[in-house]
């Protein structure tokens, strides 16, 4: 199920959410594989991956 408010999640951890995507995106560029950096960031692979394949 999803929710109409972002999964419950304030403004400031939206943003701080788009502000690792963002990071990740960079790291891509630079040729980071995404179980770097799932690591770098302390993200899930899952989201590693989902981000990477965007």
């Amino acid at each position: 199920m999803r929710y109409p408010d972002e999964g419950g999640l304030t403004a400031k951890q939206r943003a701080r959410r788009e502000q690792v995507r963002f990071e990740a995106a960079e790291l891509f560029m630079q040729g980071v594989t995404p179980p770097q950096v799932a690591r770098r960031l302390r993200v899930s692979r899952k989201s590693a991956y989902a981000w990477h394949a965007h």
